[in-house]
């Protein structure tokens, strides 16, 4: 142990500084991300689309979780997710589509995927 105990407590002060920050900035980051998805939802004519581009796997999880629990999606009134297909993810391998798929499913949604994203029938 090369810390003398009277400078642990700085260093488990500053740790826990820290992560308060880091959760700060992660409910900033989810609550821009959050308005900008919002923002172009209402802009489109049915407001049936929520555009996930830019989001971040948990940005993205938590946005159509909080949607579902208003947007009553049926197979006549589907909810479209536009996940994209990954051509600025590493390798131009998609991550949102499989992640948010995923996650319905174990919410037993119903979920038809098409090139550039998904769409939420209803539940199973």
């Amino acid at each position: 142990m090369w810390q003398k105990a009277p400078t642990r407590g700085g260093a488990l002060y500053y740790a826990e500084q820290a992560r308060e920050f880091q959760e700060l900035a992660r409910k900033a980051a989810l609550s821009a991300a959050k308005e900008v998805v919002e923002a172009k939802r209402v802009s489109t004519p049915k407001q049936d689309t929520i555009d996930l581009h830019g989001t971040s796997i948990t940005e993205a999880a938590t946005i159509v979780e909080d949607t579902l629990k208003w947007y009553n999606a049926s197979p006549a009134k589907p909810l479209r997710i536009i996940t994209g297909r990954g051509n600025h993810s590493v390798n131009q391998v998609g991550v949102l589509k499989p992640a948010i798929r995923k996650k319905l499913q174990q919410e037993h949604w119903d979920v038809r995927g098409w090139d550039g994203g998904l769409v939420v029938l209803g539940k199973k």
